[in-house]
């Protein structure tokens, strides 16, 4: 029955991604103009946002894999990754690239940790429903100064982001230990991982001899494993540009086509239960299909009061987007991963971050005073961030780069921290 079963499924798949082809065809004759305009939108916030940003951490953690740096970093971070996710060490690389970098960086990370057999399906599709998170650069600087002209509300946003993601790994943890029962047995894990020193060995010298033996086992020379590394990067920005190009030319062709007027009903019924009398069925379609061009929308929607415009932005960052949905189902293509365990954890993210955003709200005003995030800056001459036309009009990521990897690596830096500190603790109850 399962190879039915999948047949089944690899022709709905087939019949939807050929109904969303056809129609972008059909809107680019209808439309030329208009889809022109809409793909260069979406080229502009690859471009400016997206292409910056994930590009060098790529290529970083394709050179930090085959060097067996991130084998021997898994070793230090596993007391931490296990006892919270039941994740291995490893897997903290691509929480970490997730969490600063942004989606779809967790994803495609967490793709190559299962390509080279460092963690199991299971634990691949729970690493890629818990490392697809938004940056702090694209919540802050994006969201909050340059849609919302407000840094206060972006760290509002990031913070209730982070909580309900953390809550969603937890819960998305708990609704899968049985499956993660029947995960793979330990021969799919890389033979770096399956000869450990001995327990008197210390921790260091096991990452280093972990490290090492990742090395050895690659046997790729720096020049190749360098060329691999820039062309597996440049391929995967250019999958998640061409990706943001067509749901932009989509989003555009629905609204010039009018079919928002279909979740008008629903749209409507469910904002007068929340006493919002307004009509969003735009901004809905827009969020669900595109997150960056989706928080554009909701920030400029009318009629809503702050509380609730901020509710319904945090639910659609939580719920990522169907165009990082489909990044995330390409990448997850050769892992075997399941898409549905992905889909039910970014559902589970939009409800929570949608009641956190209610109940923290006001605590949240009452513990964050009128000052500025420590990467944001003001220019000297207009007093205004340049940020506050970014990513559609300002200035690209490349200069914000620095702050990134500074940010990257503190909290790389108190994750080992807290990893040595469980360690610790562990063998003085033995």
């Amino acid at each position: 029955m399962q190879p039915i079963k999948a047949k089944s499924n690899s022709k709905l798949t087939t019949l939807i991604l050929g109904a969303l082809a056809a129609l972008v065809v059909v809107s680019v004759i209808l439309f030329p103009d208009k889809a022109f305009q809409s793909s260069l939108e979406g080229l502009t916030v690859w471009w400016k946002l997206v292409f910056p940003a994930m590009m060098p951490f790529l290529i970083m953690t394709e050179l930090l894999i085959g060097f067996g740096v991130i084998q021997g970093a898994g070793v230090l971070l596993e007391p931490l990754m296990r006892g919270i996710f039941r994740l291995p060490g490893v897997s903290g690389w691509a929480l970490v690239s997730g969490l600063i970098v942004g989606f779809p960086t967790g994803a495609k990370i967490t793709a190559s940790l299962r390509e080279k057999k460092l963690i199991s399906r299971t634990e691949t599709e729970q690493l890629t429903a818990l490392s697809h998170l938004c940056s702090p650069l694209f919540l802050i600087i994006v969201v909050g100064v340059g849609f919302l002209h407000s840094a206060k509300l972006g760290v509002v946003l990031a913070v209730v982001h982070y909580i309900s993601a953390i809550a969603t790994g937890i819960l998305q943890m708990k609704f899968s230990r049985k499956t993660q029962q029947l995960a793979s047995p330990a021969s799919e894990h890389s033979p770096a991982l399956l000869s450990p020193e001995p327990r008197s060995a210390s921790v260091w010298r096991q990452a280093f001899i972990t490290m090492r033996q990742a090395y050895l086992h690659d046997g790729r020379a720096f020049g190749k494993l360098l060329g691999d590394a820039v062309t597996s990067s440049v391929q995967t920005l250019m999958l998640v540009g061409g990706y943001m190009m067509i749901f932009s030319v989509l989003i555009n062709v629905v609204h010039i086509s009018h079919l928002t007027d279909i979740l008008k009903p629903a749209t409507h019924a469910l904002l007068q239960y929340m006493n919002i009398h307004t009509d969003t069925s735009a901004e809905w379609v827009t969020g669900m299909l595109e997150i960056h061009l989706g928080a554009y929308a909701w920030s400029q929607a009318q009629g809503l009061s702050l509380l609730g415009q901020m509710a319904l932005i945090s639910a659609f960052l939580g719920w990522g987007g169907l165009s990082a949905h489909a990044q995330v189902a390409g990448f997850q293509h050769q892992t075997e991963a399941r898409y549905r365990i992905f889909f039910r954890s970014r559902v589970l993210h939009a409800v929570l971050a949608f009641i956190f955003t209610i109940l923290l709200w006001k605590p949240l005003q009452l513990l964050l005073a009128e000052t500025e995030p420590s990467f944001l800056w003001l220019d000297k001459t207009t007093n205004e961030s340049p940020a506050a036309s970014f990513p559609l009009n300002g200035d690209s990521a490349w200069s914000l780069w620095g702050p990134m990897l500074t940010q990257f690596l503190l909290v790389l830096l108190i994750m080992l921290m807290a990893s040595t500190f469980i360690r610790a603790f562990r063998k003085k109850a033995l």
